[in-house]
């Protein structure tokens, strides 16, 4: 068998097959009736209309055969496409082409078939109309006209449908050419050879403002201005006789005429057309008003800018993004020496840079980015370059004279429409003017810090040593006048170090130590600090804590400082009998700290400029109620810092100040405070009766340092004794269940109890004490209300002599004050006289002597000293074994890295007297050396 073979137009046949949409089309009446015919005509079993695909013959139209389809490769009609004329076979088992074929040897079993092309318009062959007979026959040649006929016939239904195709074609065609033109944002407007417009599209309507029926059949020069009104005409004459194009096949931008007679700018693209022996001109018109006013916009702008390149004070760089320099204004030059012209197009910005930091900012990029950064242009610009941001940082720059300069320097990447890196802009501005003022600022706040705290300490100090009785009882009127200045020195220290929490915090220098934490603690610890205050002023503090167990990212000390402020002024401004209410509650992840007073609320007036510094409701505020005026602006920047916000409400029944803040995990672990370390002092049983002395005595020790247990009564008391060791004893003589004095003399029989020093606390001092016949050891004997200051002395007194007494020595703790002030060194000292030794060293050389003598238990350190800097005492009290604690106390705040360097910090002016004693005692309790 041999298959038949493609037509070297194959691929071009297939599209002309597809052209017409008929395969796998149902069948249709008209072409039916035709192969009905051939088959009656020709009295044939078979006869076929057959379409050849790629791979199949499918038959469009069948008469005598039940399938629709057979492979190409078998067909007797892909032959009959490969010629013009009728192909045919007389009898198949005499050809050796088909003799084989499986639709000779088997169903639908030919012998005879004859197949006359079918053509498309185009004319190629796309199947055959053809007939199949089981018996072999020939045809004769007026049979064989007869054949073509009837497949003229088939074609011309073939031709009908192509030319309806065309005809469909060129309709499209039409109608979206007439969209594109009726839709098009440019002006479309024809013209014939004599200048009649024939047609004008919508957009051309609004360009010009005129209808298509006023523009149709007029001469296009209406749409012109003068001159090219009256110039029209002959230019396109001229264009027609010489072919010299003057706008024709061209373009140029010319002006055209509204209706109104306005006149626009507007490009315009003529075109030639030839329509058989027509010719036609199609312009294409563009009002190019915006983009001129644009450009007259950017020229207005380029011209700004360069005039604020000219007369700005920042030094501006710019670079393509290779790095050569491409602009370099009047700024730079001033500033870097160089000229203009030996920068721009033949230097980079590594010219004026220190190539050490150029090293330097490579490396620290490179570890950034995980990749390697080279040391050049790039380690100016990867930052921008990668992240899409201005990069700003200080650099060193080197003038053209070789000098050096501070400057800070942004960068930031150029981007053009596509959003690739087109370039640099580096803007830098000189830092050594405020580098100085810098310098002479910090110099001020030391001088501040050191000059005004430290004498502040001293007088704050001494006054309350002489208010709480160590230089005896005064006179009344001598008294009031101390009392006075005492409260003026409080005043005058909390000015001043207002005033420098606020240069802090404008300088960015405030140091937080944010830490997740329980917040009622901090609430607590807040009021009863202000208890002392408000109980002056006859004001209570009510809290309602709506919570459960909040935790909150703060810095304990900040909050408590925020809210200490708070509490002051709600106290401050309540009526005296009022109390002040503190609510805490919690929703939506937030917290809410509400302090409410029951005053006369906030002037309205006033409420815009509530935390401004320095702001006051009226000059009288301060004088009638104290204060700095700079408290709540503190707040404020303090609560911020904290990720907070902090607000009021205000009526003239009162004013409510509220901080909010975003609650938080479980407390994090903190590093031992002050109070906490404090925590771990010396164990003291208090032995009272009446539970609410007994809660003052407990809180009275707590402040102090000491761990107090309480037992009420003696009975709770030796058992207490017989399960723990305590360091000292405080016993009410009136007990319920055995004489305080019987007791003293049982516990002195017992080994565990019979050095323990007891202080007895009591409200009959003279009887008990007669009755004791003082056989017995009492370290002190204080009569009821107790001086908590005499409390803490016996205590300290009594522990310091049964310490000595244990280890056979009969020394004290031997303390070290390093302190440059006089009378600052005098107040500590009439301090703590009866707990230690102290020695002064005035300065460092002072102190590096008694260090090589003397052994000390504790140094306490003033950083600010007129030979130098207390620092460089540390390693020297570091080498000395065993190591004494350091506690510094100093007018100059420490960060919290260098602050865990030492037993503890204080600084002067916000120290009082119970904080610096409590302090220290117990350091000198804990008398071992750091670490162990």
């Amino acid at each position: 068998m041999k298959e038949p073979d493609y037509p070297p137009d194959e691929a071009e046949r297939l599209d002309a097959l597809l052209a017409l949409k008929l395969l796998d089309t149902p069948g249709e009446d008209r072409y039916d009736r035709i192969t009905r015919l051939a088959q009656r005509l020709f009295k044939v079993p078979i006869a076929l209309i057959s379409l050849i695909d790629a791979e199949r013959q499918w038959f469009k139209s069948r008469q005598g055969l039940s399938a629709t389809e057979t492979p190409r490769r078998i067909s007797f009609c892909g032959h009959a496409i490969l010629q013009d004329g009728i192909f045919m076979v007389p009898d198949t088992h005499d050809d050796l082409r088909f003799a084989d074929n499986p639709l000779v040897t088997d169903a639908p079993d030919i012998r005879f078939y004859a197949g006359a092309p079918l053509s498309t318009l185009e004319g190629f062959r796309i199947g055959t109309l053809c007939l199949i007979d089981t018996a072999p026959r020939e045809l004769s040649a007026e049979d064989q006209q007869s054949l073509r006929d009837l497949a003229d016939l088939v074609q011309s239904e073939l031709t009908r449908i192509r030319a309806q195709q065309m005809v469909e074609a060129l309709h499209n065609q039409e109608a979206r050419m007439r969209a594109i033109v009726n839709t098009a944002i440019d002006g479309i407007v024809t013209i014939n050879d004599a200048g009649i417009v024939e047609s004008f599209n919508p957009a051309a309507e609004r360009i010009f403002g005129f209808t298509a029926e006023e523009v149709l059949g007029n001469n296009v020069r209406m749409l012109m201005p003068e001159p090219y009104h009256s110039e029209h005409d002959g230019y396109l004459e001229r264009f027609l006789r010489t072919r010299e194009p003057h706008v024709i096949g061209i373009g140029r931008e010319v002006v055209g005429r509204c209706k109104d007679g306005s006149t626009f700018p507007m490009d315009l693209a003529v075109g030639e057309t030839e329509l058989g022996s027509r010719r036609l001109f199609t312009g294409i018109i563009r009002n190019i008003s915006a983009r001129k006013n644009a450009q007259r916009e950017l020229a207005a702008r380029d011209a700004m800018q360069k005039a604020i390149l000219r007369g700005v004070s920042y030094a501006i760089v710019a670079t393509d993004e290779s790095g050569t320099i491409r602009a370099f204004n009047p700024a730079a030059e001033r500033m870097l020496g160089f000229d203009a012209s030996e920068m721009i197009g033949l230097s980079s910005p590594l010219v004026f840079h220190d190539p050490l930091e150029i090293r330097a900012r490579a490396a620290e990029l490179s570890a950034e980015f995980g990749c390697t950064i080279a040391p050049d242009f790039h380690a100016i610009v990867a930052r921008t370059a990668r992240l899409s941001e201005a990069d700003e940082r200080e650099w060193t720059l080197i003038r053209k004279n070789g000098s050096r300069l501070s400057a800070m320097q942004s960068v930031t990447a150029l981007q053009d429409s596509e959003g690739h890196i087109s370039g640099f802009v580096g803007i830098a501005y000189d830092l050594t003017e405020q580098k100085e003022n810098e310098r002479l600022k910090k110099e001020f706040i030391s001088t501040v810090s050191h000059e005004l705290r430290t004498p502040l300490t001293s007088i704050r100090g001494s006054l309350g040593l002489i208010m709480g009785g160590v230089a005896g009882s005064l006179p009344s009127q001598a008294a009031k006048l101390v009392e006075v200045a005492h409260r003026n020195s409080e005043r005058l220290v909390r000015l001043i170090n207002d005033m420098l929490d606020i240069e802090k915090i404008a300088s960015g220098k405030m140091v937080f130590n944010l830490t997740s934490q329980a917040l009622l603690p901090v609430i607590t610890q807040a009021i009863d600090a202000s208890r002392g205050y408000a109980r002056e002023l006859g004001v209570a503090f009510e809290l309602h804590d709506d919570t459960e167990d909040v935790h909150v990212r703060i810095d304990n000390d900040r909050l408590v400082q925020v809210l200490t402020n708070l509490l002051a002024n709600a106290a401050k401004f309540s009526p005296r009998g009022g109390s002040v209410r503190v609510s805490v509650g919690a929703s939506n992840g937030r917290v809410r700290i509400a302090v409410t007073d029951s005053g006369p609320g906030i002037p309205a007036a006033f409420q815009h400029r509530i935390f401004q510094k320095f702001s006051q409701a009226d000059a009288s505020d301060a004088r009638q109620k104290g204060g700095t005026g700079l408290g709540l602006a503190i707040s404020r920047a303090l609560v911020e810092a904290m990720s907070g916000t902090i607000g009021f409400d205000s009526s003239t029944s009162g004013t409510c100040f509220w901080v909010e803040l975003p609650c938080t995990g479980p407390a994090t672990p903190l590093l031992p405070s002050p109070a906490q370390e404090q925590a771990h002092g010396a164990r003291i049983l208090v032995c009272e009766d009446d539970p609410d002395f007994a809660e003052l005595i407990r809180f009275v020790l707590e402040e102090a340092g000491y761990r107090p247990d309480i037992a009420y009564s003696a009975a709770a008391a030796k058992s207490m004794l017989r399960q723990h060791a305590y360091d000292a004893m405080t016993l009410d003589i009136a007990l319920p269940d055995q004489d305080g004095v019987s007791l003293i003399r049982e516990l002195r029989g017992e080994a565990y109890a019979r050095n323990l020093p007891v202080v007895v606390v009591t409200a009959t001092r003279v009887a008990g004490k007669a009755r004791l016949g003082g056989e017995l050891a009492i370290a002190d004997w204080l009569e009821k209300p107790v001086d908590h200051k005499r409390l803490l002395a016996a205590l300290d007194n009594s522990r310091n002599d049964a310490e000595g007494n244990a280890e056979g020595r009969s020394d004290r703790p031997r303390i070290l004050h390093v302190e440059d002030d006089p009378d600052v060194h005098r107040f500590v000292e009439a301090l703590i006289t009866n707990m230690a030794t102290i020695d002064h060293a005035y300065d460092l050389q002072a102190a590096r002597a008694l260090l090589s003598e003397n052994a000390y238990d504790l140094v306490i350190l003033d950083l600010g000293l007129p030979d130098g800097s207390g620092w460089s005492l540390v390693p020297v009290i570091a080498s000395k074994q065993p190591e004494p604690r350091v506690v510094v106390f100093s007018a100059s705040e420490l960060s919290e890295h260098d602050s865990q360097q030492f037993a503890a910090c204080l600084l002067k002016s916000s120290t009082d007297n119970d904080r610096l004693l409590s302090t220290l005692r117990t350091q000198i309790q804990r008398n071992l050396p750091r670490g162990q």
